[in-house]
């Protein structure tokens, strides 16, 4: 009984680990495409100016806004970059930088970080951002079975000085900085991580730029300008210039597209296409703004369970691929062309390499399948899917496209929570899927790796172990070296497309929009006055965002 209940917990977190790294909600497909990433904004005539509010539409509500417990996907991180700061955050080129922390040391074998803090920064409660906060803060992170998956890699967090954390790795790990951009660099302070339920999750204390005003759930989340935030932008002008920030769950897309034309709400992010296809038409006739992210997305596609037959031979998980047509279910989705897929990373990405993936060659696929089905006889198997529309849609045509070349394929839908469940306990044979967004490539190193393709929980939902992608896995998470780093994830691709554990179909995309009066909301900037990476995945930090009156 004890053994059962650990596995549904896992499990659990494993639905809401995924739930983050797949962040957005309505089709899985990659219907969600812009058919132009044409920008249209509006040029301020003036310089930043403090006060206003930004009422933000966001995609779903969240369960609590504690980063070391609660389960964030898109909405939950927007809420949280107000609050809390990151210790790292991206810059321009897709590197992490140091955003609360001041500097980040590793060691020279890469199994030891000193990361120095900024001095003179205070949490909103006036408690101080020092190296025993921080070390609360990211072994809170670990010790939790739903947050710590992703410092697995963590052996030790202590407070090394005044201002300085230690934290010591079993492997070594060149990439940390970029794994604290994530949820877990979230600092929390001490009296939030101390509150006994529900306060330590419903009333979050941080060094953000904005501070909780009020939270009602499934309606709005509120805050007011934090009066002592640390940051001022180049001419020395406090941060934030706004004087309030709402967020406002409104979970259907064409509503939130509608909310904003309404003035209901002044600011949207979405990655609906039909939504941004709207946003679009909106902003050239001169209504809205929008912008398009450019930065790396989820990828839509059919993931196989590896370890399960009849997709544990890797012909018939290659003769599927070959007897799959994406541009056809692209077209059924309205997903364009510039989207199509044939990796996890799109095509202007430093880690995209040609491994000669391909699709749409029916003819070989069920030649293929027609020498297992000699040897081992039928195959048959089911496709699932979570009851969307156009999920269930894309399921059919893949059956269609797939029957001919030999197979009995069974299609059904499972309600998302228990379909991310199946996904990681192994209880599927190929579903319907999309994950994948980290801008650098080890922050999903978990999902990869063949030392989680196992046992009762599975976060290599594929069950996929193979020596050499491990190997190449650790490479490229061990390495400072851009090249060796881009070598390794050229076999990482190279040793997928050989063993077939995904087909993959579509880059997604997500667009934000804004009035016409909302200004600077994705020409971001670092502490150092570096340029931040502008907006990846719908989120968007609204620290440097102002009205123009």
């Amino acid at each position: 009984m004890i053994r059962r209940t650990v596995v549904i917990v896992a499990a659990v977190a494993a639905v809401a680990l995924f739930a983050s790294s797949c962040s957005g909600s309505g089709s899985s497909t990659g219907g969600n495409s812009a058919a132009s990433t044409s920008d249209v904004t509006v040029k301020a005539t003036s310089s930043p100016t403090p006060g206003g509010s930004v009422k933000f539409g966001v995609e779903a509500e969240s369960d609590g806004f504690n980063p070391t417990t609660n389960r964030w996907a898109v909405s939950g991180h927007m809420v949280g970059s107000a609050v809390f700061d990151p210790l790292s955050a991206y810059d321009e080129n897709g590197k992490a930088q140091p955003y609360l922390a001041k500097s980040f040391t590793p060691s020279a074998d890469f199994k030891s970080w000193t990361i120095e803090l900024r001095p003179n920064v205070n949490f909103s409660d006036g408690t101080p951002v020092d190296g025993a906060a921080v070390a609360k803060s990211l072994n809170a992170m670990k010790k939790d079975v739903l947050v710590g998956i992703a410092l697995a890699n963590v052996a030790s967090t202590v407070a090394s000085g005044p201002l300085t954390v230690t934290v010591t790795t079993i492997d070594p790990d060149a990439s940390l900085p970029a794994a604290l951009t994530t949820q877990v660099g979230y600092v929390v302070a001490p009296a939030q991580l101390d509150a006994p339920p529900p306060a330590n999750t419903r009333s979050p204390i941080g060094s953000g730029p904005f501070i909780q005003k009020e939270w009602v759930p499934d309606n709005r989340w509120s805050g007011t300008k934090n009066p002592n935030y640390w940051r001022s932008d180049a001419k020395g002008n406090k941060l934030p210039y706004l004087d309030s920030l709402e967020f406002r769950p409104i979970t259907d897309p064409q509503n939130r597209v509608n909310a904003l034309l309404a003035g209901d709400v002044n600011m949207i992010h979405t990655t609906d296409f039909p939504a941004m296809a709207k946003l679009r038409s909106e902003a050239q006739s001169g209504n809205v703004q929008v912008v398009f992210d450019q930065t790396e997305t989820e990828e839509s596609f059919i993931i196989f369970n590896t370890s399960k037959a009849p997709l544990d031979d890797v012909r018939v998980r290659e003769g599927l691929k070959l007897c799959t047509d994406p541009a056809a279910i692209r077209l059924i989705n309205e997903t364009p062309e510039d989207r199509a897929a044939d990796s996890q990373f799109t095509k202007n990405s430093p880690w995209y390499f040609d491994s000669g993936f391909k699709t749409n060659d029916p003819a070989a696929g069920k030649a293929l399948i027609a020498k297992v089905i000699a040897e081992k006889g039928p195959i048959s198997l089911s496709l699932t899917t979570t009851p969307v529309p156009a999920n269930v849609n894309t399921t059919a045509l893949i059956k269609q496209q797939w029957e001919p070349c030999g197979v009995s394929v069974t299609t059904t839908t499972t309600e998302q929570s228990k379909f991310i469940l199946d996904l990681a306990t192994g209880n599927y044979q190929a579903d319907l899927s999309r994950q994948f967004s980290g801008t650098d490539p080890a922050v999903d190193y978990v999902w990869w790796t063949g030392k989680n393709a196992s046992g009762p929980l599975a976060l290599n939902f594929a069950r996929l172990n193979d020596a050499e992608l491990n190997a190449a896995l650790d490479k490229g998470r061990a390495s400072p070296d851009v090249a060796v780093r881009k070598e390794a994830y050229a076999t990482v691709q190279t040793r997928q497309t050989a063993l077939v554990p995904y087909i993959w179909l579509a880059h997604t995309q997500w667009a934000l929009g804004a009035a016409k009066n909302v200004r600077n909301f994705t020409s971001m900037t670092l502490p150092d006055g570096a340029k931040a990476q502008p907006f990846q995945g719908g989120i968007v930090k609204l620290t440097e965002t102002w009205i123009e009156k």
